[in-house]
Parts: structure tokens; sequence; C-alpha cells
């Protein structure tokens, strides 16, 4: 049966719904509108279990968008709050990372300038209290504790924090707290500078920016921009960034609807980082305007792509937010690379195969070898200076970097899917936090080293945490172990920056990178 036809009833069922959201222009139903009212009335009447409206027309909304494209989709309001809020780029709240430690609130990071960084609060404070509600110890978790503290921008909250033996009283006012898509930016060493962007929100062209013109003036000669992880954002402030780094009046990207390209965009004379050797980082989870950055790099001959081959949308959607602030983002157009590449890869109405492709790039062999069968001689374009590159189904780094499995074994996996590495960070910090905060980043990457004594309090409080103890598979991944200790003190101590310092010094695809 033709698939249009079995999906009619579905496509019917958004269109009622829409019509529902949006108010209908019709002063009456079609037949097929009426038709699907009379199904809906008679199953909340008469089906064996009681019917939700409101699910079956939120069901078919997502089922038929779905059924398009796997990138169409439908986000109910509170979803939608939350994306939109990491899109934008803030949120009002009280500016405090922590996690929930033998049911107690712990902070984990303060964000610097805001309000409970004004307040008083300190990395490693318990807060017991919330305005007038116990939130330690009463079972309370993280989703509730949110709720308490964040508010309007403006309104106040009292708090109870413990600090080691003393109890203290602290009034925070609520603010707006940026959500910061550059999560690190330093200089690797005298001549490199790395950048770590982690989406492209409203506010990561600013926030690019400010960070490239710190390590200008630090002497920066070479960066590593790194996009792994990177799902994409918005496609404009991806072009901002691209425009830094190229010549006047190139290519950028375009973009072809049902009638024909929509927009070129083309790089600017600003270009400030056009003289900068450049080195982008990719993987399989860097997608849409990450793989816009890193096509437009590569068919402009600008710098070299690293990493893996990366996920493959190649989709642009619109969205369009409905009456009760719930949205849908309908792709209204296809992206292409600058040599005219589309990298979106196949999909055949079968969502979950889509989502494990990725998956199976590991279980296939992909991610330790290059795989030249993705080489198409239909989908082979060549760049200005005659490179090679090929369309369908994601970028192909100029440098392949295969996975690297040094030291992973099960055990370590276990470890790493709990919370123990974080929660044996706060209770090592509990009691040596002030020697190792006073000292610069530097000083203790240089100087902190995972003990044996510190090690076996690890295995010790691991093996209390429930994690199986395997003796093998611990020696094996004893290294790994043992980064990740002093990755989770650092990022405790702080925050972003002390995780990623640390990863260029570990991590094997920046440390490939830099060496190349």
């Amino acid at each position: 049966m033709n698939k249009s036809i079995l999906l009619l009833p579905i496509f019917v069922g958004v269109s009622l719904a829409l019509g529902f959201y949006f108010g209908s222009k019709q002063s009456v139903l079609t037949e097929e509108e009426r038709k699907l009212v009379n199904v809906i009335n008679v199953l909340e009447q008469e089906y064996v279990d009681t019917v939700d409206k409101t699910n079956l027309v939120e069901t078919a909304i997502q089922k038929t968008l779905t059924s398009l494209d796997p990138h169409s989709i439908y986000l109910p309001a509170d979803l939608n709050k939350v994306e939109t809020e990491q899109l934008r780029g803030d949120f009002a709240g009280v500016g405090v990372k922590f996690m929930m430690l033998a049911d107690t609130l712990v902070v984990t990071n303060v964000i610097k300038d805001g309000p409970s960084y004004l307040a008083g609060i300190k990395n490693g404070d318990r807060i017991l209290k919330v305005d007038t509600a116990m939130v330690s110890g009463v079972g309370f978790g993280s989703a509730d504790v949110i709720d308490k503290l964040k508010g309007p921008a403006g309104t106040k909250v009292d708090v109870e924090v413990k600090r080691g033996d003393e109890f203290i009283d602290k009034e925070i006012i609520r603010g707006i707290i940026p959500i910061p898509s550059v999560r690190a930016s330093f200089m690797v060493d005298k001549n490199t500078g790395y950048i770590k962007l982690d989406r492209f929100s409203a506010t990561s062209y600013k926030e690019f920016y400010i960070e490239a013109n710190k390590l200008l003036r630090k002497g920066m000669k070479n960066l590593l921009f790194d996009l792994r992880g990177n799902g994409g954002g918005y496609l404009p402030v991806a072009c901002q960034i691209i425009d830094e780094f190229l010549e006047d009046g190139k290519l950028i990207v375009f973009t072809k609807g049902r009638n024909g390209i929509r927009d070129k965009i083309y790089s600017t004379s600003r270009g400030m980082l056009k003289n900068i050797k450049l080195s982008v980082l990719i993987d399989g989870e860097s997608a849409s305007a990450s793989e816009i950055v890193a096509g437009a790099i590569q068919d402009n001959d600008r710098g070299l792509i690293f990493g893996r081959r990366s996920f493959g949308k190649g989709l642009v959607q619109s969205p369009i937010t409905l009456k009760d602030n719930s949205q849908i983002r309908i792709t209204v157009a296809r992206y292409y690379t600058p040599t005219g590449r589309c990298v979106q890869k196949e999909y055949d109405g079968n969502y979950e195969n889509y989502v494990m492709e990725s998956y199976d790039r590991y279980t296939n062999g992909e991610l330790f070898k290059l795989d030249s069968s993705l080489f198409v001689d239909s989908l082979k374009f060549t760049t200005p200076e005659g490179k090679v590159v090929y369309g369908g189904g994601g970028i192909t780094p100029d440098v392949f970097l295969p996975y690297d499995t040094t030291g992973f074994s099960s055990y370590y996996k276990e470890l790493s899917y709990t919370n123990v590495f974080s929660e044996f960070s706060i209770r090592f910090l509990d009691k040596n936090r002030k020697k190792w905060s006073t000292m610069p980043m530097r000083n203790f990457e240089r100087e902190f080293v995972v003990t044996d004594q510190i090690y076996n309090q690890f295995l010790k409080f691991s093996k209390e945490k429930g994690v199986k103890y395997i003796m093998d598979q611990e020696i094996k991944s004893q290294q790994k172990i043992k980064e990740l200790i002093k990755l989770n003190i650092a990022s405790n101590l702080w925050d972003d920056y002390g995780r990623f310092y640390l990863l260029t010094k570990t991590d094997s695809d920046i440390k490939r990178v830099l060496n190349y």
C-alpha cells in the first residue's frame, strides 16, 4: 500500500491539531477533519481504558514529523523552555552547579560574579534549606531543588549553608545566569590556543570573539577549535564564527528549499583569525552547525579537520511556537558546503535505525579504521586547491584519528556510569580544598599526583558504593582511572577550565592534533 495512504490519518490528525492550536481559518471542518474528531470522541467514550486526548494529539504530531525526516520534531512546552534557555544562552537563577551527595545538595562550582558568588556561597558548601523548606535528608532530587532555587530575576531566596562545622544563613538575589557555550579557552603552549565550543547558541559568537581576542593578545599563532560533541544550534551564529577565519568573499554555506536556492552566505572582510593556523577537531556527535563550520573550513582549504566522521545532519529547521508554548521544528531546507556537498545521511523512515547508526560505527569498526567504502565517486567534490572531498553522511576529516580505547574495560565503564568519581572528588576536597584551591591551575597540573594512598582510597570508596571490583580489569584501567580522579578534582576546583586544561595533557585526540 502507498506510504502516503498509510500516513493519511496521522497527517490529518496533525492538520486538525495545528488548527486547534493556531485557530482554524476555516469556519467549517473538512470531511476528513470531522472524521478524526468523531474517532477521538468515540475513543474517549468507548475505549476500554481512559484516553488522554492531549496525548493522542501530541503523539499524532510527533509521529507525523518523524515520518517526514528525522529532524522535524515536536517539543512539549516544558522541554521547549529548557531548549530555548540553552539556545538563548541564559536563564534566571542563583548561579551554582551542584550534585546530590548522601541526600544533600553540595555546591560543586559557583559561577563567577553570579548571584551566589556575590552572596558569598563557596564551592563545597552544603545547602540545607531553601527559604523555609529543608532540602537535605528529605529525599529531594535534583529537579526538586532546581525548582526551589530557580525563579524570576530580582527575587530573593534565603538559604541555610553548612560549611565545615559552621552553619551560615545567606540571602541570594536571583539574576540572569549565562549558559556559556565556550566551555574552555586557554593557551596550550606559547603559540597554540585552544577553544572548546559545545553548541551554537545566541551568545556563542560574542563568547568566541572575546576569547579569541584574549588568545591573540597572548601570542596565539595556532588554534585548536574543538567541536567534538557539538550537536549544532543557530546556523547564522556558526557563519559568524566561520567568517573570522576566512578572507573576504568566500562562500560559507548555501541552502536549498522546495523552491530552489534560498540563501548563499559569504564571508566579509573582518576575518580577525584569517592568518591563524587552524585545526578543527570533530567526532560522530559533531552535527549540523558544527558540520557547516568543518565543511566551510575544509572546502575553502582554510585549515585541517581532524577526528572521525561527523554525524551527518544536513537539514535546516524553522521553529514554530504553538499557543501553549510547545514548538514544532520543521525542516525547510537542506544546507550545502561551498563545493556543493550535502552531508545529510540516509533516512529510510526508521527513526530508531537512524539514531543507532552512530553506535553502528563502533560495532562495524569505522571508529578505528578509515572506511574507504564511504568514498563514492558520485559524491566526489574538489576544493579550489584540488583536494578531493566527499558528500553524504557527514564530514570525513582530512586527518583520521582512530578512537582510542587504551585502558578501557568493563570495570572502568561501570565506574564511569556512576557518580563515584564526582562524589570521591568532593569528599577528598572536603579535607584538602584549602591546600589545592590556593594555587594556579598550571601548578596543580604539575604538582598534584594521584598517589597509591589516594588511589586505594578511591577503590575502597567505589566498592562501598556498590561497584564490583575486578582485579585484572582494574589493573588494565589504572592509568585512566587515575586520570579521571585528577580530572574530577580539577573540575571541582576550576570548573570547565580545570577539566579541559587537564584534557589537553591526557586526551589522545588533542595530543595527536598538537603533535601533528
